[in-house]
């Protein structure tokens, strides 16, 4: 007996009888889905790397003028 019930109108959905869960079947709609998330996480790391470039060039920026200031 299947684990699975299918879902109305939907071809490429599943209902899982045991935790009611629905779940994507197509292997190319799911392929894109990681791909996507895999971006969208890139984009971040690369955002989180130039913010603390940022941060470490206001940080040597200041140094500088503490010592311009302070000689």
């Amino acid at each position: 007996m299947s684990k699975f019930i299918n879902v109305s109108g939907e071809n490429s959905l599943v209902r899982d009888k045991e935790s009611g869960a629905i779940l994507n079947t197509n292997r190319s709609e799911i392929h894109q889905a990681k791909e996507r998330k895999k971006a969208r996480l890139q984009q971040q790391n690369e955002l989180d790397d130039l913010k603390q470039d940022v941060s470490d060039m206001k940080i040597m920026l200041s140094k500088i003028l503490e010592k311009i200031d302070g000689s």
